[in-house]
């Protein structure tokens, strides 16, 4: 054993090398965007006292939440969290030796955890913020407490084993839901030899460990659940008509995990005709997954199939990270760590079976069983890379087996005996790294590189990554677009323009293109020509916030304002768009001499806070403008109550007042409202008139 402690100290200090060299990337911060940040900010949330994470259901894996949180909550440091996680992966690889020592003898083990250190995707998800750094440790301290349990040496402390086995197996659960379908299938294994105190033990500790999670959904979200709410649409992306098998955007679901937690539900709302909850929107998506699945049996077998297929391919599926975009960076320590997929897929699986304990055979085939169990969780939803990262465990340890078994073969000088394995290995070697079409998403990864340099202000290393992509990009002015449109964004005005004209020339009929362009040169004080391109970009439908906006502000720079009036009655604010957003838009249309075009952005903001005293007064001076006095009054009396010292509420009060013949009233909010401001123009043109109309106040 002492040579197992310097191979895994060998092994730590592989993965600190890693860790060293990536813990200041800028795609790896917490907030650089992407599931990262999404798990930063609620374990954030947690470390402040929101330990429930109300309301609702989770939206993410909620196991990671709570284990960042408490790292984070006691050191203050994401750097620690990493450093855990390789810790927690060297001790992966230990338990790996010890299973595949269980099962396959000493050499088998020693091959195993060699194949495991060398093996990237392990190491690289354990150096993210991520899930996924939890995966490879859960995965093999269960599988060693289930050899364990099933080893008929141990059977003093198997139901120990296999307690602690469930317990393992629910945690990983709570981190990587496709887990439960191994965990039936190991349950299932165990009923159909027999094993029924077994699989009570097993299931019992699943349900400790998860339960927990029930009951905070239970008590916090008032629903019954085990698990986040994103599954249905996991299992809609992955069937139905136009599915592929790898990840896909669901048309009106943000592509990201904090927009399918806001979008998801809307759409079922919007399609049920009534509002859902997390729970009826996950019910939703299976219901339209499985009606495909009925009408076209065919189809949905072969794209199954198909699925089955990338499950155990050498393809690298990106989501979120690209892996080849940080082998590939200069001085990558992963490079060296080039065990993968390619070898350990068709080489495990001929190890499992062939290398198969004879003596001990209904045992192995409950262990076994995580594998096909695991495989068909990953296929039934959508295939990506780091969902497979589980099943590398095993396939870690069978190919070990599978050179332990050429090993002996030579050893013995019985090469015929390799014929069955080996020719098991090539027949998968062919399929499994045989090219599918899907992009390895390495230049994704280079244009998320170069727009977040351009947000942490490091310009020219943008623009350096900006000509390196330009030439391999299928939209040749995406590069420049992005990043022209993050120097917009923080002021780099003569940047941006220099990016955002590039990207027009080079992709001219794009609308978002000539939109920031025309954004650009407004900024630049130049609406003149702001103008054509801001108009061609609305025109063409450009899908950005408030498309529409900079068009009427370059319109009434110029003076035209009912240019610019009819351009902000076609303006519609996204869902999720705030009353400010509202107002601010009444606001324009106001200041263009446009009343009638700014009344459903005022009502629109009432509507949605009636308390917000500053969308009550807009709304009363909306009515004002349109002769519409009585209901002024109402709406500025509701400002009034809101905000009882607004001068200009209140001088509006008064003027409604006077003009409804309702001196006394008048004369009492021109009181307060020169209190408030002494020198309001409104309220001593008021004073003025009321004095020649009577006493004076």
């Amino acid at each position: 054993m002492k040579r197992v402690w310097w191979l895994l100290g060998a092994v730590f200090l592989l993965k600190l090398a890693v860790l060293l060299q990536l813990k200041g990337h800028p795609l790896v911060q917490p907030d650089a965007g992407l599931d990262t940040t999404a798990y930063a900010e609620l374990a954030r949330r947690v470390v402040n006292g929101d330990l429930g994470l109300g309301p609702g259901l989770y939206y993410v894996s909620p196991l990671y939440i709570y284990f960042l949180a408490a790292v984070v909550g006691l050191t203050e440091s994401f750097t620690v969290v990493r450093f855990i996680q390789i810790v927690l992966g060297t001790v992966s690889v230990g338990f790996i030796f010890l299973t595949a020592r269980i099962w396959f003898g000493e050499r088998a083990a020693w091959m195993a955890a060699i194949l495991a250190a060398l093996t990237g995707l392990f190491t690289f998800y354990e150096v993210l913020i991520l899930q996924a750094g939890l995966d490879a440790f859960l995965t093999s301290a269960a599988l060693y407490f289930l050899s364990i349990a099933l080893d008929p040496a141990s059977m003093r402390r198997h139901r120990v084993a296999y307690a602690l086995t469930g317990m393992l197996l629910g945690l990983a659960t709570l981190n990587r839901p496709n887990m439960g379908i191994a965990v039936i299938a190991i349950v299932a294994a165990l009923l159909v030899l027999r094993r029924i105190r077994p699989a009570v033990l097993v299931m019992a500790g699943v349900a400790a460990a998860m339960a927990p999670i029930a009951i905070r959904n239970i008590t916090v979200a008032g629903q019954w659940s085990f698990a986040s709410s994103h599954g249905g649409l996991n299992f809609y992306i992955g069937n139905h008509a136009n599915a592929t098998g790898a990840y896909r955007p669901v048309p009106g679901i943000a592509p990201n995990i904090v927009g399918q937690a806001r979008d998801a539900g809307r759409v079922a709302a919007k399609a049920l005709g009534r509002p859902v909850t997390e729970a009826e929107t996950s019910d939703y998506f299976f219901g339209l997954a499985w009606t495909w699945i009925r009408e076209h049996p065919v189809q949905a077998a072969r794209l199954f199939g198909r699925k089955l297929l990338y499950t155990f391919h050498a393809q690298h599926l990106a989501l979120p990270y690209s892996y080849p975009f940080y082998t590939h960076e200069p001085g990558a320590v992963l490079r060296f760590l080039a065990i993968g997929p390619w070898l350990l897929a068709p080489l495990g699986l001929a190890g499992l079976v062939f290398a198969a304990p004879r003596d001990r055979l209904a045992a192995y085939l409950v262990w076994a069983s995580f594998v096909p169990g695991y495989a068909v969780g990953v296929a039934a939803f959508f295939v990506a890379e780091r969902y497979r990262l589980p099943l590398l465990v095993p396939l870690a340890i069978g190919s070990g087996a599978a050179i332990d078994l050429f090993w002996r073969a030579v050893a013995t000088r019985r090469p015929a005996t390799l014929a069955a394995p080996a020719a098991c290995a090539a027949l998968l070697a062919v399929p499994f790294n045989w090219p599918q079409g899907f992009q390895n998403g390495r230049w994704d990864e280079g244009l998320r590189m170069a727009e977040q340099l351009a947000i942490l202000g490091r310009y020219q290393e943008a623009d350096a990554w900006v000509d390196r992509l330009r030439p391999n990009a299928i939209d040749p002015g995406v590069p420049d677009y992005i990043v022209g449109r993050q120097l917009l964004l923080r002021k780099q005005t003569a940047a941006a323009l220099a990016h955002l004209e590039r990207a027009a020339q080079l992709d001219p009929k794009q609308p978002a293109v000539a939109y920031a362009l025309g954004q650009a040169l407004a900024q630049a004080g130049r609406p003149q020509d702001a103008i054509p391109h801001l108009t061609r970009g609305f025109e063409g439908g450009a899908q950005v916030p408030l498309a529409g906006y900079d068009l009427a502000v370059a319109l009434e720079a110029i003076g035209d304002l009912p240019a610019a009036a009819r351009v902000i009655g076609r303006i519609t604010p996204g869902p999720d768009d705030d009353a400010e957003v509202w107002l601010r838009l009444g606001r324009l249309a106001s200041g263009v001499k446009a009343p009638e075009v700014a009344t459903r952005f005022f009502e629109q903001a009432v509507a949605m806070r009636p308390g917000l005293s500053s969308a009550r007064q807009q709304l009363g001076l909306n009515r004002l403008l349109l002769g519409r006095v009585e209901e002024a009054a109402r709406e500025l009396a509701e400002a009034v109550r809101l905000d009882p010292r607004n001068p200009d509420s209140l001088a509006h009060l008064a003027y409604c007042e006077v003009k409804l013949g309702r001196p006394d009233e008048a004369r009492v909010h021109v009181d307060l409202a020169l209190a408030a401001a002494p020198d309001h123009p409104l309220a001593l043109q008021l004073r003025s008139i009321l004095r020649t109309r009577g006493s004076a106040p």
